[in-house]
């Protein structure tokens, strides 16, 4: 009997190869969005601790009115005394942000392409096993999601019974 080669399996591979160098370099911007985006969550972190040493819109406005503070600095102060925690929370998304979740689906576009890739280098035996393999772990996940939501639930109802 022979054995199964597949010619294109080399060339499946070599595309498989280019997706891991692009997602290296990938995680390497990734990773410079993300530091610029933590700055930036830092930065509003420190204008609301800014604008809650105000005790009311007053003094806000009294530190505009004699220039200790510009007109944008003064309408986030504002915006930030009036809504607290919700108005840091609830931003508009940066350009940094909207990037990086760019980034994000980029990169896992590119991982599927890569299984996909390294999927097709294999022998029909390996594929059909590694359908199996893929098959029994996606069973073993939803029975421990299903288990983990009825723990929940058990815990849910015994609080409601005072237990």
């Amino acid at each position: 009997m022979r054995k199964y080669t597949k010619p294109d399996a080399h060339g499946y591979l070599m595309e498989a190869k280019a997706c891991e160098h692009v997602c290296k370099e990938l995680r390497r911007l990734i990773e410079k969005y993300q530091r610029a985006v933590n700055k930036e969550t830092a930065s509003r972190q420190a204008e609301f601790e800014m604008a809650m040493q105000y005790h009311s819109e007053v003094e806000i406005q009294d530190d505009y009115g004699y220039d200790l503070i510009t007109e944008q600095q003064y309408d986030r102060l504002l915006d930030l005394f009036r809504n607290g925690k919700d108005a840091l929370e609830n931003h508009a998304p940066t350009v940094k942000e909207l990037a990086l979740n760019i980034l994000y689906r980029i990169e896992r576009d590119i991982n599927e392409d890569q299984r996909e890739w390294e999927f097709s280098a294999l022998t029909p035996e390996q594929q059909r096993a590694e359908r199996e393999r893929a098959e029994r772990a996606q069973k073993e996940w939803k029975e421990k999601v299903a288990e983990l939501r009825r723990q929940r639930n058990i815990g849910i109802g015994d609080e409601r019974n005072g237990q």
